[in-house]
């Protein structure tokens, strides 16, 4: 494994969230909706709900006893009914946010029980589920363990989405960084220009994973000694953050810190000055 690359992995780490599954979310309550009478929320999704905004209020504590009421309720539902894999799939998140990748692991699993017979082992949620579990492993520096579960997420949603979804470029880029942090660049470069041009068709302003892809493609090239490979790069990342300040992430302000650097190597010495005070004028620290 690079040295060069421990310092981004570990701000990679602190970065690294559980993938929201909004649509997958959206199936499961249209599924228990249509179980239930209008307007007349059941027990257990009114405990859903209140654990939902208490986990938006950084309330985690107090969520994850919200998340066990729910459960309670809803223990005299099917095993498959989507109402227990919703449950589950919302702790798992609120446990990630906790660093508990464990815990978020347990609870992943149980959604994906619920899912896998409700739906089908071929349905897009069981690869999404997937994903989410890699990265529990991929999070606690479990690679070995990590790398099954992006591999068959990635059979799976390649076939449920097509390979230009890019959802399915989700576990391509955690399969990317994970080969990153094992010093595989080459797999990682190759998986890497497979995903830029997805993200760059979805045509989602505000989704950060086409900077993240950008910045960590230039990282490998720039480990590698590929300087003219890496630049352009570095400032495609470079100009959509300033476009978007909101994307202007650790993980990315990590890897343009060392830009300027690169130029420096490249006898570029007063371009590199330059860039050096804007990139820490513009970026967190």
């Amino acid at each position: 494994m690079s040295r060069c690359f421990v310092k981004f992995r570990v701000t990679q780490r602190r970065e690294m969230k559980v993938f929201m599954l909004y649509f997958l979310v959206a199936i499961l309550g249209v599924a228990v909706a249509g179980n239930q009478a209008p307007n007349q929320p059941a027990p257990w999704e009114q405990y859903h709900n209140q654990a939902v905004q208490l986990q938006e209020q950084g309330r985690y504590a107090e969520a994850e006893a919200a998340y066990r009421a729910a459960m309670q309720e809803a223990e005299s539902l099917a095993p498959d009914n989507p109402a227990i894999g919703s449950i589950f799939m919302s702790l798992g998140r609120l446990r990630m946010r906790r660093q508990d990748y464990s815990g978020a692991r347990s609870a992943f699993e149980h959604s994906l029980d619920v899912v896998e017979k409700r739906f089908g082992r071929d349905h897009f949620g069981v690869g999404l589920l997937l994903t989410n579990i890699a990265m529990t492993y991929h999070l606690e520096g479990r690679y070995g363990m990590a790398e099954p579960f992006y591999r068959r997420a990635l059979v799976i949603l390649e076939k449920a989405l097509g390979t230009e979804d890019p959802r399915t470029a989700t576990p391509q880029e955690g399969m990317a960084k994970l080969l990153l942090a094992e010093g595989r660049n080459t797999e990682a470069e190759a998986l890497f220009e497979k995903i830029i041009p997805v993200l760059e068709n979805a045509h989602e302003p505000d989704d950060p994973n086409l900077a993240i892809a950008l910045i960590n493609l230039a990282e490998a090239y720039r480990v590698d000694g590929r300087y003219t490979r890496a630049e352009p790069l570095y400032r495609r990342t470079l100009a959509i953050v300033q476009e978007s300040p909101k994307l202007r992430t650790n993980e990315i302000s990590a890897g343009l810190s060392h830009f300027p650097a690169m130029l420096q190597r490249m006898k570029r010495k007063a371009e590199a000055r330059e860039l050096d005070k804007q990139i820490k004028t513009m970026l967190p620290r």
